[in-house]
């Protein structure tokens, strides 16, 4: 249980990390289109100031996305233990893109402007995918579970 709960904390942070560089810094390769000159010092700073500023919104939002989605995977997973892996890495993916999809249903646009573009909502949905594959590693209990994720890993089919 202890091992599950560092896990889920470790997707949760990779998750927020992962998907506040993509928000940042395509809101900053934005500003880029439209003539503003931004260098490595401003994307830095950007980057800091969005994940602290970004902390009270968006990481409870990370959490709930991650907590139901791997619930679901958890008990599709018990009947295909082999898929382990790719599951937790979609149960992430799919997470994220669902919390997405109802925050826009229920307010009628997407109020994470980034997800508004495709290349915005790929990198949020990315960032749910590491954050599953994190989970998955970490938790990956046994010796037979750490060769099934080092086989997917090597396979290419994670």
């Amino acid at each position: 249980m202890l091992l599950r709960t560092y896990g889920f904390l470790a997707a949760v942070v990779a998750t927020y990390i992962v998907a506040v560089i993509g928000y940042s810094q395509i809101n900053l390769l934005n500003l880029v289109d439209m003539g503003i000159a931004v260098d490595f010092a401003l994307r830095a700073q950007t980057l800091q100031h969005d994940l602290v500023g970004m902390l009270d919104l968006f990481l409870p939002i990370v959490i709930v996305a991650l907590l139901l989605a791997f619930g679901v995977a958890a008990l599709i997973i018990r009947r295909v233990p082999h898929l382990r892996t790719i599951g937790y890495v979609l149960a992430g993916t799919m997470g994220i893109y669902a919390v997405i999809v109802c925050l826009g249903l229920m307010m009628g646009t997407n109020p994470i402007a980034v997800t508004r573009s495709a290349g915005g909502l790929l990198s949020q949905v990315a960032a749910g995918a590491v954050g599953g594959f994190v989970f998955a590693l970490i938790t990956a209990n046994s010796k037979d579970n750490v060769k099934d994720i080092t086989k997917d890993v090597i396979q290419g089919s994670v």
